[in-house]
């Protein structure tokens, strides 16, 4: 007696039937993925709006155009769950029209009568689904502060928060501007690793670059020291 195909081997299947010319597997991957991708970009933060925009475009890009166009799925190299790339591919979208959404509001003239007056309404307060994102950004950097060593942290305040120069800090300890700098250039790629390491630990679905973390610490207003 045959044993059932598990789920993992059934999206495969649709996956390799999609790359051999199937259109129908694209429409069962789609119904498939989107709930769950829609329940994650919303975790996220994202609105049920920009999630659904964010999804039709990807979807939408997973068809084949033209040579010049090959399919989004094309770039998949199935050394993780399908799931697991597609929610990595649409959180990494979302992050950049967050990005896209700051910088329009940072290049736009403060009271120009031109602007939207959406533009000049005052932003909403976080809604429930963003808390878990902004608990997770949070409490990963905690950690990070946590794990770096008390002397590194009152470095970085000093020199980032309070302004005082490196050779200043240098007299303060005693050594020389450049040992200071390496001092400090050391303990930010420790925050840096560490952050995400716990990230990772914490939501192995969100694989962030440290300059996304900085992009949705400062569209949260996560302080940073």
């Amino acid at each position: 007696m045959s044993s059932q195909p598990s789920e993992p081997d059934i999206e495969r299947l649709q996956l390799r039937k999609f790359q051999e010319g199937d259109p129908e597997a694209l429409g069962w991957l789609r119904t498939r993925f989107n709930p769950v991708l829609m329940n994650i970009l919303v975790a996220r933060g994202a609105t049920a709006i920009e999630a659904e925009e964010l999804l039709a475009d990807m979807w939408g890009d997973c068809v084949p155009g033209s040579e010049d166009r090959p399919s989004l799925l094309d770039k998949f190299s199935n050394q993780c769950p399908l799931q697991n790339w597609l929610a990595t591919v649409a959180t990494r979208r979302w992050i950049d029209l967050k990005r896209r959404q700051n910088r329009r509001r940072e290049a736009a003239p403060s009271g120009s009568e031109d602007t939207d007056v959406f533009a000049r309404m005052e932003s909403p307060p976080a809604m429930p689904t963003e808390h878990h994102l902004i608990t997770l950004l949070r409490d990963s950097l905690r950690a990070a502060f946590d794990h770096c060593p008390a002397g590194d942290m009152l470095m970085l305040r000093l020199v980032y928060l309070h302004g005082i120069s490196q050779r200043e800090v240098g007299r303060m300890w005693g050594w020389h501007e450049s040992k200071i700098s390496r001092r400090l250039s050391e303990a930010m790629k420790n925050i840096e690793t560490h952050t995400l390491r716990c990230l990772q630990e914490k939501d192995p679905w969100l694989k962030l670059a440290w300059q996304d973390f900085l992009d949705l610490c400062q569209t949260h207003q996560i302080g940073f020291l």
